[in-house]
């Protein structure tokens, strides 16, 4: 795996930064955060439930509360807050609209107005899927047009940030990923899916010829520590730069294992967006982005792990 790190120029000025990470104890805060502790920064967790990494500190806070929130964020003093907090995934906010906006909208809205004061830049992660359905590559110019409540909540959210920018005067980097996985964090998504499939389990497609571009926790991770010493309010999508169908994923896994793949083809559900093609030229351009994680190599590690 490549090296995690800001660049050396900025590293000196950055160094010994506040940075709390909102969301930390999910999957991807767990891949970040050790990141930013390598580089030096001051970082604390905020999340629902317990930090799984015992270096960090962790306040146990729901991004609800707003009182409570409100005092954390005032007595830290970040310099940068990292929000990685929400009900993410399409059934678990299709089935629960109420929480989901309650999370992802009111949410967002609880940490800017806890950061009026302080004026931390705010980098954001989105999703790819508040453009809804796309047959081309899209870009950051793309006029959202999300068709699950998931997505509509991540375009509310960053219709709130970058109103508190502009309002405010602070920088907010907007990350639009694209499909996330990891073959050590497998408790959803594709990662789950793979899993299953490789521990011989029936898994369930949906579809099946559905475009996807899979981005790895550890380019996702990059993405953010190159955001961190962008100081200009922009969006960017972030992605593998690479598409292919999810048909096509189980076959080549269905190689790789030499053996079948159990799946259970099924209709595409009405939430689902079919193709996920995001255009990342302007991430490589201005942040630096090199997304440097190859799928296959990731799938005949997971064979090797579980088979």
């Amino acid at each position: 795996m490549r090296k995690q790190s800001i660049d050396k120029l900025y590293a000196t000025k950055m160094k010994g930064k506040k940075i709390i990470v909102v969301g930390g104890s999910g999957d991807l805060g767990q891949a970040l955060i050790p990141k930013l502790l390598s580089n030096g920064f001051d970082c604390v967790s905020i999340s629902r439930k317990s930090n799984r990494n015992k270096l960090v500190k962790n306040i146990k806070c729901d991004i609800t509360n707003f009182r409570k929130l409100n005092l954390i964020i005032n007595k830290f003093k970040p310099d940068i807050i990292i929000h990685l907090a929400g009900l993410t995934g399409n059934i678990a906010c299709e089935t629960n609209p109420k929480k989901a906006f309650l999370t992802n909208v009111f949410g967002t809205l609880n940490i800017l107005k806890s950061s009026i004061k302080l004026k931390p830049k705010i980098i954001f992660i989105s999703t790819g899927e508040i453009y809804g359905k796309t047959k081309n590559r899209v870009n950051e110019n793309a006029l959202p047009k999300p068709v699950n409540i998931y997505g509509i909540t991540k375009m509310l959210a960053e219709n709130l940030i970058l109103n508190y920018s502009t309002n405010y005067k602070t920088p907010a980097i907007i990350l639009r990923f694209s499909y996330c996985y990891d073959e050590n964090f497998t408790k959803r998504g594709f990662s789950l899916m793979f899993k299953k499939a490789i521990c011989g389990e029936k898994i369930q497609v949906f579809g099946g010829d559905q475009i996807l571009d899979l981005l790895h926790f550890n380019d996702a991770v990059h993405a953010i520590l190159k955001s961190i010493t962008h100081n200009k309010t922009e969006i960017f999508n972030i992605g593998s730069g690479k598409t292919q169908s999810l048909i096509s994923i189980i076959h080549k896994l269905k190689k790789i294992m030499n053996n079948d793949v159990n799946y259970d083809l099924r209709p595409y559900r009405g939430f689902e967006v079919r193709t996920c093609r995001l255009n990342i030229n302007k991430a490589k351009k201005n942040l630096k982005f090199k997304p440097a994680i190859n799928l296959d190599a990731i799938l005949r590690r997971m064979v090797a792990k579980w088979s």
